[in-house]
């Protein structure tokens, strides 16, 4: 897995304050924490962090390099990119420094490959039910993503989480859940011809129906009774 390199800042301060005056200069309060060690805030530029991460995946393996901080470089994962949930934009970032030499976990995404036949040849629907897998294994181990070939899947045919294997990786996911599926198109019918006409003689022998019944009501609306003798109010 390919790794990238990053250098940060130790800043002194911290508290809102401090964090809206760095967001306003282009940098970006962080953390660095791990097991064993004390948790270091940092900050890091804005544009330098985008032009390294752009098209990266967040479970890219960093080497990040503190100024100001004793100690040497560290192997470090973005945990959290907390946003603005109105405008979007970066707030907070932690990095998590990892241990080589024991397992960690972490979430990696799923990437179909190819066209399934179901739905080129028979009008099926692709549904993708999970974009993401739960995995644990060692640092160097760490896959980009998760490749699958969807293109011999027809309508009805399904790709659960235990038919992957990845070399050297535990999957966390349940194994039963479905990752993607092919199903049947929706088929509106419509109505068939003898359907269509078979209202259309409904219809007319109501309308007749009703046509009759106009015609045997008496002058004045009054009706009249058996024998033909005007029933009496």
């Amino acid at each position: 897995m390919k790794e990238l390199n990053l250098t940060v800042e130790k800043r002194d301060t911290t508290g809102k304050g401090p964090n809206r005056r760095l967001r306003a200069a282009g940098d970006i309060p962080a953390v660095v924490y791990g097991p064993e060690m004390e948790p270091v805030p940092v900050m890091v530029s804005y544009i330098k962090l985008y032009h390294l991460m752009h098209g990266a995946p967040l479970n890219t393996i960093i080497n990040l390099d503190i100024e100001g901080a004793d100690g040497p470089t560290r192997k470090v994962l973005i945990r959290e990119l907390q946003k603005d949930p109105l405008s979007g934009n970066l707030l907070h970032i932690d990095f998590h420094q990892i241990p080589l030499d024991k397992p960690i976990t972490l979430t990696i995404p799923v990437k179909t490959v190819g066209t399934p036949v179901g739905v080129s040849a028979h009008g099926g629907i692709l549904q993708h039910v999970r974009r993401t897998i739960d995995i644990s294994c060692l640092p160097v181990d760490i896959p980009d993503d998760i490749e699958i070939d969807i293109g011999e899947l027809n309508i009805g045919d399904s790709v659960h989480v235990s038919s992957l294997e990845i070399k050297n990786v535990t999957i966390l996911t349940n194994p039963v859940q479905t990752i993607v599926t092919v199903v049947a198109p929706t088929v509106i019918k419509e109505p068939t011809v003898a359907a269509a006409e078979e209202e259309e003689v409904e219809a007319a022998e109501e309308a007749e129906g009703e046509a009759k019944e106009e015609e045997a009501k008496p002058e004045g609306g009054e009706k009249k009774e058996e024998g033909g003798k005007e029933k009496k109010k």
